[in-house]
């Protein structure tokens, strides 16, 4: 097992990870948490569980990998802070399906992307599916993203491909 960082090297992984991955952080926070402001309080609340965690950080992962796993802890705790606090209905993916999309224009030029839209479809999803699809549209692996979530890896494949499939439905994009 390798030792924890010193204090000089926590500072530069934190800067590196601010550096290298602070918008795709921000981007996952946002689908944990859409208002504005509350999403800002996240994301400060993530940059310091980042900092506090780096001072244990041994390299058996990548530092990415790392990050993303602070993440899912802050955002998990976020949710439960929010339901507990708001009776808010999350949708197991059958019931996602089948709701109407309210915000569909037919109008619109074919292949283009809404992502409010996404983001909307995403946030009605349950707290392990939106994970899933924040990580998989950050481009993270399903094995990274297995190692993040404690799901095997094939599972979050069928889950991913399982979400896109409902994106796309969703969205107007059948095959």
């Amino acid at each position: 097992m390798k030792p924890p960082v010193q204090p000089d090297r926590q500072h530069e992984l934190y800067e590196e990870v601010t550096r290298s991955h602070a918008g795709e952080l921000a981007r996952f926070m946002r689908g944990y948490e859409r208002d504005t402001a509350r999403c800002e309080e996240l994301q400060q609340e993530l940059l310091l569980a980042i900092w506090q965690s780096l001072a244990g950080y041994r390299g058996d992962c990548s530092l990415r990998t790392w990050v993303y796993r602070v993440a899912h802890n802050v955002g998990a705790s976020h949710v439960g802070r929010r339901l507990r606090q708001v009776d808010r209905q999350c949708l197991d993916l059958e019931a996602a399906a089948l709701m109407p999309d309210e915000h569909a224009d037919p109008g619109r030029v074919e292949g283009s992307m809404d992502l409010e839209r996404i983001f909307a479809l995403v946030h009605r999803l349950r707290p392990l599916d939106r994970e899933v699809m924040l990580l998989y549209l950050e481009d993270v692996g399903a094995p990274a993203i297995g190692e993040i979530t404690g799901l095997s890896a094939r599972n979050v494949a069928t889950k991913i491909h399982r979400i896109k499939s409902l994106l796309a439905a969703q969205l107007g994009y059948r095959s």
